[in-house]
């Protein structure tokens, strides 16, 4: 979330079972949501990646999705989930080119204006933030 004093109102929130098939479920409730925002389709495939990741790196049963909207534009997307063992990060080595996995989180960095993660147990909010231009 940005510091300054930016109104800020959820356009929606869901809550998915943990599964690879809610996965796609959860991508076409984003596209609606956000049906012509200019970056609707970021939104979509970084909210695949974040997903997708709680889905292999966590033991939750459903995975919560919030999507806020700031009054310039900027949209706000939380992933939330149980937590895990691990803490969400960049793979440290280049992924091959044909590995199934390794760039969710370089996804994110890279199209996002804004990401991050906090943990409060049992939960694990990972979020990011896309600018309008």
């Amino acid at each position: 979330m940005r510091d300054d004093a930016m109104s800020i109102r959820l356009l929606d929130k869901a809550v998915f079972p943990a599964t690879e098939a809610a996965v796609g479920e959860a991508r076409r409730w984003m596209r609606k949501i956000l049906h012509g925002h200019p970056r609707c389709d970021d939104a979509v495939l970084l909210l695949s990646e974040a997903f997708t990741n709680s889905v292999v790196h966590t033991r939750s049963p459903v995975i919560g999705t919030v999507v806020l909207m700031e009054e310039d534009g900027c949209v706000q997307i939380e992933v939330i989930d149980d937590g895990a063992d691990t803490m969400p990060s960049a793979c440290r080595h280049s992924p091959d080119d044909l590995a199934e996995s390794g760039r969710g989180v370089r996804l994110i960095r890279a199209l996002s204006s804004r990401w991050g993660f906090s943990e409060e147990n049992p939960r694990c909010v990972v979020w990011f933030a896309l600018d309008p231009r």
